[in-house]
Order: C-alpha cells, then structure tokens, then sequence
C-alpha cells in the first residue's frame, strides 16, 4: 500500500484538471467520500469536478459540496479518480463514456477487481471514507470541518451506526477526531440514518405488503409500477434492506428492486459469519461478506426464482457445514 500511497501522490501533483466519480444510486459514502475528497483537492488548489450519473439524492442534499457534483465529466481532465466502486461497470457510465482511463481507484469492497493504474483498496476498511481519512495526511491535503462532516457521513452510514462487525476501535478513534474537527455527529445520524420522507414510506410499505420469509431467508421486492404509484424517483430500495436485516430469524436477507429494461437490482444481507459476497459474484455483482449486490438481467418474477434457489443453497450448505 506505501508504493501505491506515493504514486498516488505523484499523480496528484502532476494533475491541474480532475474528475472524481463514485458509484450509481450513490449511499452516504459514496456521496460522502466523493465531496470529501473533492474538498480537499480544491483547498489544495485544483480544478475538480465531482461527478455522479444519478445525482445527490434529496437526503444527502444537506451536506457542504453536494450542489457542487455534476452528472456528467467536464470536457478535458487529465486524471481519473473512481471512489467506492469495485469495478468500473458501477460508476453507472460506460467505459467507452468515460473521459479517459481510471488512474486511481480508491475502494474498501473485496470484490474490488484493483482496475486502476494506482489501487488504493483495503478490504478491511469499514468505509471507503475511514481509507480517505488515512490517506489525508500522507497525500498532504487538510481536513476541515466540511470534509470531516462528509467523511464522518461516509462512516455513520456504511456501518449502519456503527452496527457492523467491521467497526473497530480505530474507526471509533477517527469518529472522536472528525467530531473534534467540527463534525455534527447527532445531526448527521439523524438526517443519514432516522429521517425519510412520506414519499419512501409509502414506497417501503410495497416492499413490506409482499414480505416472505422461510427457514432463515427473508425477501420482498419493489416494482416499477410502485416507484409510479406512490412518487419515488430513485431507482433503488431507498435502504429497505436495512429494515428487513433486522427481523428475528433473518440469516440472509434479499430485495429485489425492478430496473427499466429487463433487469432487477438484487441486494444480499447476512447475520454475521456468512458471506455472501461470492453468491453476489456469481450473479455478476460483488460487495462485502455480509452486504453485496447485483444488477441481473431478466424479469422480476424469473430473478426472484433463480436468487432465491441459489441463497437457499448457500443457506442449506452452511446449515450442514455447522451440524
């Protein structure tokens, strides 16, 4: 990682013109990281252009920077920095579309496919914020209250809380330093995490109509003509998943989300001890061993079937492997 840190470095000095992309249907740390860093490299004097295909969703709007993120790359750049994705295909862009080829690739999934000239990836991170935050002072860029409250954003919301196993003394640590440097923490785990409009209420309540559960398997899904009906303009659970996680019994959890065009978002969750990374993987996806997703083609009713089959296989085989 040191080597990779220093070429990092190099790159950064030699660029006057960046873009900086994270993932589609962007979560707080995606949409976190993306300005923190953004922030930062401007404080240091360069151009940058944050970019995200679907835009700030309305409940991330409040942090310092997201009016500043674009939908589409500037004309000229002349570095490439992809945030929190694990391949390139999740930026939500084409390859072809991109402005050029990815120089840096900052990420904490493991599935990470290390696409980057530069590949900054630690699969042990909680966030790929807790990586930016490390990053800060070897790449020479200052951390001020506006970053600390978009890193510490990326941190609250991709550990659900501080919820997940991932979450280490360290990145406690780095919380106390953040909220130290002028980050809101209660009014962040607020707006990130507790609030939603009546709007995703409504939407949620199409998920939970339909809920099913069998023998440690919990699943539902949202349609297009739901997202019609009540006003949703997302493409995706708006964190259902989160909500379902938490019923008793639930060993994986799974959602499907209907796309335009014949394809289904498949989101995965497991208690912890399974991983369900590679499941997610054989369906073209990737992720963390306990949180990973999708995008399959098909229709909604054939999907279901062929993930549910094969989730009931990962959830029989670890049943047999712990007898």
């Amino acid at each position: 990682m040191k080597s990779e840190i220093i070429e990092f470095r190099k790159l950064l000095e030699g660029a006057t013109n960046i873009a900086i992309v994270a993932h589609e249907r962007p979560d707080g740390d995606a949409i976190g990281s993306l300005i923190a860093l953004s922030l930062s490299l401007q404080k240091a004097g360069k151009q940058v252009t944050p970019i995200l295909a679907d835009g700030v969703p309305t409940r991330f709007q409040f942090l310092p920077g997201a009016d500043e993120i674009k939908r589409t790359f500037p004309i000229e750049c002349n570095l490439l920095i992809v945030l929190d994705c694990s391949d390139v295909v999740r930026t939500g862009f084409k390859v072809e579309d991109l402005p050029r080829g990815v120089d840096i690739n900052v990420d904490h999934h493991p599935t990470n496919t290390h696409y980057g000239i530069v590949n900054v990836v630690d699969a042990y991170a909680s966030a790929t914020a807790e990586i930016l935050f490390d990053l800060a002072e070897p790449l020479g860029l200052e951390i001020d209250s506006r970053v600390a409250m978009n890193l510490l954003t990326g941190l609250v919301t991709d550990t659900i809380g501080f919820r997940t196993t991932n979450v280490t003394p360290k990145v406690l640590q780095i919380v106390a330093q953040l909220i130290e440097l002028g980050a809101p923490l209660a009014e962040i785990y607020e707006r990130a995490l507790n609030r939603r409009s009546v709007t995703v209420a409504r939407y949620w309540g199409c998920g939970l109509s339909r809920l099913e559960q069998e023998d440690g398997l919990v699943w539902t899904s949202l349609t297009l003509e739901d997202r019609q009906h009540v006003g949703y303009s997302g493409k995706d659970d708006a964190d259902l998943i989160n909500l379902l996680s938490t019923i008793d019994g639930a060993e994986v959890t799974v959602i499907f989300v209907e796309q335009p065009e014949g394809a289904v978002k498949v989101s995965w969750r497991s208690r912890a001890g399974l991983n369900i990374a590679p499941l997610a993987e054989a369906f073209g996806g990737g992720g963390h061993h306990q949180a990973a997703g999708a995008m399959i083609v098909g229709d909604l009713e054939e999907v279901t079937k062929r993930v549910i089959s094969a989730t009931r296989g990962i959830l029989e085989s670890e049943s047999e492997t712990s007898r």
